[in-house]
């Protein structure tokens, strides 16, 4: 392909893009968006035979398309004709006057004045009548050209999340299209240099606070390729040192940045262990069986224990849960934490509501009630008999009361979940106060087991009524 001279193409021609440019035209013919972008990028770096061809070819394919006849337009314009030479009235070809110059003894040229002058003179340029209508042409082209690399932004995300899931490289010039989409504005990662101090970043943080999350990430990823290839060479280095470096890279910003906006710069690390740095969770696998290196980054999110969850999964496992914060898969509370952390997620923030639900729950539970469940729990404790007929009577009588009370409360006990566990196995308790005692009534639970869960839940109610406490708390496995 020879490049045509003289001409306004001046940049250097991308062949990686060029080849994947061509490769969608082969693939899903006759993609008139890709061939766009191809004869534009031709036309940048001066290939104007090329351009030319494939314009025409274009022209078969989509002759109405306005975009294409304006191509055809510009590529097929000829040339104007060079400006004839205007000479200056002041250079002429009549001989030089010469005069005698009695100190040296020989003829000089003489100078005019009127020369002088015109050669000091700058010749002021002329504009052309048509650059109004070229400057609206470029504006416009520009325009389209950057609508065009946004739809090819899209595809090439698309095609790097199948190339991830199927363990191949990625495309290099993504950062390119996407500056040509966001007209030319690079983001902070596509630099060369090292990455910035940590007191810019997180000043840049709290001046954006919104968009805390991308320059998080922005600028981890940013850093993370320096490590591994300073000034373009590669480094050597291992996940395990690139993680390293991260970890005091977040600690150096976060410690700069208050606490509602540390938490994205945390949240940015665990992306990039999630993306690039292959973590091992304790699960390999979402509760739907999808793979957790498949999980998008949109629906990400890792808990202190360890676990990876595709958060849409996660959050349907707490409302069916009444709200209350539990790993479904290891049945422990989460900690506050990961309960800040999955309440900030775009996915998780109508959780809040749930527990604002529980919260209020436990507030509409009465003293007395509170009084009846200790009771039921220190029977069923006590309860030694081989026919258990003492605990039988005792959660009879139990439902019997609650048959009598409001029905805002009985709607309390039947779906509150007290924090609780096990006495002896330290397993997390996973059932409302009326499940328990529904549960024991059936032969579904000893009794024992239950009396255990009813008395630390009538302990969490003493602490959010503002009652005296039970002299026999501290016994309670209180989360």
């Amino acid at each position: 392909m020879a490049t045509t001279t003289g001409l306004s193409g001046s940049g250097e021609p991308d062949m990686a893009l060029i080849g994947e440019l061509l490769e969608e035209i082969s693939r899903n013919p006759p993609a008139v968006g890709a061939r766009k972008l191809l004869i534009e990028h031709y036309i940048a770096v001066g290939w104007l035979e090329a351009a030319t061809d494939n314009a025409k070819t274009l022209k078969t394919v989509a002759p109405h398309d306005t975009e294409v006849v304006r191509f055809l337009q510009i590529l097929q314009r000829k040339p104007d004709p060079p400006a004839p030479e205007q000479r200056s009235p002041a250079t002429s070809s009549a001989p030089k006057q010469r005069t005698w110059d009695p100190v040296t003894g020989r003829y000089t040229k003489a100078t005019s004045t009127k020369d002088t002058s015109a050669q000091s003179q700058v010749a002021t340029p002329v504009l052309g009548r048509d650059l109004e209508p070229a400057r609206r042409e470029l504006t416009e082209g520009y325009q389209a050209l950057r609508s065009k690399a946004k739809f090819v932004l899209t595809d090439l995300l698309n095609l790097q999340k199948l190339q991830k899931k199927a363990g191949l490289p990625s495309s290099n010039n993504i950062s390119k299209i996407r500056a040509l989409a966001e007209g030319g504005n690079a983001s902070p990662d596509a630099g060369s240099g090292p990455p910035g101090s940590a007191r810019s970043v997180a000043r840049a943080i709290r001046d954006s606070a919104a968009n805390a999350a991308d320059i998080a990430i922005n600028d981890l990823e940013h850093a993370m390729k320096w490590i591994r290839s300073p000034h373009g060479r590669s480094s050597g280095a291992d996940n395990d040192a690139v993680r390293d470096v991260l970890v005091k890279r977040s600690e150096a910003v976060g410690s700069s940045l208050p606490d509602e906006l540390r938490i994205h710069y945390e949240v940015a690390l665990m992306h990039l262990e999630h993306e690039h740095l292959q973590r091992n969770y304790v699960n390999t696998e979402t509760m739907l069986g999808d793979e957790v290196k498949d999980i998008p980054r949109a629906n990400f999110y890792a808990t202190e224990d360890n676990y990876a969850w595709d958060m849409d999964e996660l959050v349907q496992a707490i409302k069916a849960n009444s709200g209350v914060f539990r790993n479904p898969l290891s049945k422990e509370m989460f900690t506050p934490k990961d309960v800040k952390g999955i309440l900030i997620h775009p996915l998780g923030k109508s959780l809040a509501a749930l527990g604002v639900e529980q919260h209020e729950m436990s507030k509409g539970i009465r003293k007395e009630t509170i009084v009846q469940m200790e009771n039921l729990s220190r029977i069923l404790l006590e309860d030694q008999s081989a026919d258990t007929i003492p605990s039988r009577t005792a959660v009879d009588e139990f439902l019997t009361y609650v048959a009598t009370l409001p029905e805002l409360e009985q709607k309390a006990i039947e779906r509150l979940k007290c924090p609780a566990k096990d006495s002896h196995t330290g397993q997390a308790y996973d059932f409302s106060i009326g499940e328990a005692v529904r549960d024991a009534k059936g032969n579904r639970v000893c009794f024992h087991k239950t009396g255990d869960f009813i008395k630390q839940a009538a302990t969490h109610l003493r602490q959010n009524q503002g009652a005296a406490a039970d002299p026999d708390a501290d016994k309670c496995s209180i989360m």
